[in-house]
């Protein structure tokens, strides 16, 4: 007469602690990814040509200012053609609003830097206002104050640049990003944060 097996049973300890040690592999192995996706900066594309240009409401020569002076700093560089009578055109719209939000979040801690560079053409464009309108506190001057496109030539060589683009430099202003569709803050952000980090 043959004795009927019964099922080995798992004692409750043993399932737990394995339960609780694959949570724990899975927990740790997501939280390194994080991390490394977080503290891993972009992958230089190319070095930023440097620059001399003025502010719009600067009024002397001697306050031009250079890319090269922001050593060791995160620049954001947007590139904007503004029409006549001051015509903002739906990129700038959006671009101005969003670099308004990131520059709320980073420009105060000393570390980030934004450059909008216009090309205006046009007497009646009134750069001044758009300024005001938008609320822009960072540098913001006319390649075109001078009769030439030079950094829009060069960065348009280089990088493809277009109206609206944005430019994302490192601190050792190599390019990192070159982004010519509308950006939303927190795209810019979550990358600003990695070139901040780096």
């Amino acid at each position: 007469m043959e004795t009927e097996k019964k099922p080995r049973k798992w004692p409750k300890g043993k399932i737990i602690a394995g339960i609780l040690l694959v949570t724990i592999l899975i927990v740790a192995y997501e939280a390194w990814q994080y991390s490394t996706m977080e503290t891993n900066s972009p992958e230089p594309i190319g070095p930023a040509p440097n620059f001399p240009l003025m502010d719009i409401n600067s009024s002397t020569p001697s306050e031009i200012f250079t890319l090269e002076q922001f050593s060791g700093k995160v620049v954001t560089i947007h590139f904007m053609i503004v029409g006549c009578h001051g015509l903002v055109y739906p990129i700038d719209d959006n671009q101005l609003r969003q670099l308004k939000l990131v520059c709320n979040r980073y420009c105060e801690n000393g570390q980030f830097v934004i450059i909008t560079v216009l090309w205006s053409t046009c007497l009646t464009s009134n750069l001044s206002q758009i300024r005001v309108d938008y609320g822009i506190t960072w540098r913001m001057g006319n390649d075109y104050s001078d009769g030439r496109m030079d950094i829009f030539g060069a960065y348009e060589a280089s990088y493809s640049v277009k109206d609206g683009t944005i430019v994302l430099i490192d601190k050792t202003f190599n390019v990192t990003q070159v982004h010519t569709e509308a950006m939303t803050a927190d795209t810019l952000s979550s990358e600003i944060e990695q070139l901040l980090k780096a």
